[in-house]
């Protein structure tokens, strides 16, 4: 059976570790061209490189996506060596550490954190989306997948600049639907819940545990789960689908904030753990 993706061209944002690069080597699998574009080169490289030992055909270019410049740029070199463009997978993110300290109450907000938030999370898709969306157009459509984050639908507290840029993330997604679905070209985000990735192992077994206590599933996600609901919207098996939030998040998102508790009491143990 053909590649669902056979003759495609694909571009990753972020795609150099993580879910991004779950993403892209997904999509290369089920038969695109992938470009990868991140600012970690290296990693790119790495990533693109596996996926040619694959089989598969890939290319990394790095660029800062804040810089309108080098999306183009980005672009553009997709175009020249792929031939179009066709699919865009907005997975670049900031979501580095300092943000809990610096960024963790808004009467002590660094407005440089801030706006760096705001200009990878939401202006670096936005000019992905800028330059690949007339490419799109002359191949007759496309599709695009914004990833947000269960941050930007409940809040967490704690990362007041990274959860208000990734709830923007889809009203950017809702606007790119509504203005281009009638010239073949569809737009969906997905939430992520807590998944496990080199980045968020940063955050300490305690709130992997925490995670899991209050997941409706026994187990966190993966990158893959991530890539494959993104393969999902990207293809012409999800061709009805605009403009929607699909949260991949194991239930994180669904129940009222007791009920972690609620399986705690049923099982005989304390609601707070005592050393």
């Amino acid at each position: 059976m053909q590649p669902i993706l056979a003759g495609k061209v694909a571009v990753v944002t972020g795609g150099a570790s993580g879910i991004g690069r779950a993403t892209a080597e997904l999509l290369a699998a089920q038969g695109a061209a992938v470009m990868i574009v991140d600012l970690d080169e290296s990693n790119a490289g790495a990533a693109a490189d596996a996926i040619a030992a694959s089989g598969g055909r890939a290319l990394a270019l790095r660029a800062d996506m804040r810089e309108e410049g080098q999306v183009q740029a980005a672009i553009e070199a997709t175009v020249a060596h792929f031939g179009g463009v066709d699919l865009l997978d907005n997975t670049v993110s900031y979501n580095a550490p300092e943000q809990t300290g610096a960024d963790g109450e808004i009467h002590e907000m660094d407005a440089a954190i801030w706006n760096r938030a705001l200009e990878i999370n939401l202006r670096g898709p936005m000019l992905a989306a800028k330059y690949c969306i007339p490419q799109m157009l002359k191949r007759g459509g496309g599709a695009i997948v914004n990833i947000s984050s269960t941050a930007g639908i409940l809040s967490l507290g704690t990362v007041p600049a990274y959860a208000a840029s990734k709830a923007a993330v889809h009203s950017l997604s809702q606007s790119i639907a509504t203005a281009y679905g009638r010239r073949g070209i569809r737009c969906n985000t997905i939430a992520p819940g807590f998944i496990d990735t080199p980045t968020t192992r940063n955050m300490g077994d305690q709130f992997f545990q925490m995670t899991l206590d209050n997941n409706v599933l026994p187990y966190l996600g993966q990158p893959d789960d991530i890539a494959q609901a993104a393969l999902f919207l990207l293809s012409d098996a999800a061709r009805y689908i605009t403009g929607q939030l699909l949260a991949v998040d194991g239930g994180q998102t669904i129940h009222l904030p007791v009920v972690a508790d609620m399986w705690r009491m049923a099982a005989g143990k304390p609601l707070v753990e005592t050393a």
